[in-house]
């Protein structure tokens, strides 16, 4: 344990470094500004592991839910079991989503303009993280397509929305909540509910 003054230039000495965790460096300053479950979730160099049941919703229109379909995406349950394993490596994190036995896999680094990017497939989300309250909010700044090393912008107007937050709900619990929604067609997917942080290494 050490005082928010402390532990602050601690925090800075390591982004400056480069040796940090991918969403220290990617949040910066307001760090500390977070409740301590979801720093912890996120301050790991190897492995963490959270469990928990999920509410799972799918679209109304069915061209979201064929993409659903297509795309493997988890089917809607009203508590789904779910499992977290995330495994971070010197270029970013993987993320192993399971709902009821199907997985969500994705690929998360820093962008070269310092924010977060995701990656699911050949597209890639690119989001501001506003740290404030004790919360996380993911505010998305823009989307792509990616072919190899080219990465081609989707318009706005054209792209699909994520709207992402993370809130403090104990010592080791988090409550979680992620909505996609496509535009002309309304909502993809969308999941939300309590997970409990159950190993971290370091």
């Amino acid at each position: 344990m050490c005082f928010p003054r402390v532990c602050a230039i601690k925090t800075m000495t390591a982004v400056m470094m480069g040796s940090a965790p991918l969403y220290v460096r990617v949040v910066g300053d307001a760090w500390t500004q977070m409740a301590e479950p979801i720093r912890r979730v996120h301050s790991s160099h190897s492995i963490i592991r959270a469990s928990g049941r999920l509410r799972v919703e799918d679209g109304s229109h069915f061209l979201s839910r064929m993409l659903a379909r297509m795309l493997r995406l988890p089917r809607p349950s009203a508590a789904a079991e779910t499992q977290l394993m995330v495994t971070a490596g010197p270029e970013g994190e993987h993320w192993q989503r399971t709902f009821n036995g199907r997985h969500l896999k994705t690929r998360q680094y820093q962008s070269n303009t310092s924010e977060l990017a995701e990656q699911f497939g050949v597209l890639e989300f690119r989001f501001r993280l506003d740290a404030s309250g004790g919360n996380l909010l993911y505010v998305q700044r823009e989307a792509a397509v990616l072919f190899g090393p080219v990465r081609l912008r989707i318009p706005a107007a054209w792209a699909p929305q994520v709207e992402a937050r993370e809130d403090p709900a104990g010592p080791t619990r988090i409550n979680v909540a992620v909505r996609v929604v496509l535009p002309g067609i309304g909502q993809l997917i969308a999941y939300d509910g309590l997970v409990d942080i159950e190993d971290l290494r370091r």
